[in-house]
């Protein structure tokens, strides 16, 4: 089994927003994993997380972490 597919699978009715932090032309961007993350980029029209929608999820008691289980912080996209 896959990273993304076995973080889908333990974060499935949590209140983790799983996200897979890619290269992109030299810039790192977060892509939604699970449904609580796409869910919340949905929301804000967006298809990556932004640095300053890290504070907003976590204010809606969510935690915002990479497939591997690390905490995102603003500084790690962009």
């Amino acid at each position: 089994m896959d990273t993304i597919h076995h973080a889908r699978i333990v974060s499935d009715g949590t209140r983790l927003a799983v996200y897979q932090l890619k290269d992109v032309y030299g810039r790192a961007l977060a892509y939604p994993v699970n449904d609580q993350a796409e869910t919340i980029q949905g929301l804000t029209g967006f298809k990556t997380l932004r640095r300053n929608d890290i504070a907003k999820i976590k204010q809606l008691g969510f935690r915002v972490v990479t497939v591997h289980g690390e905490n995102i912080q603003p500084n790690m996209i962009g």
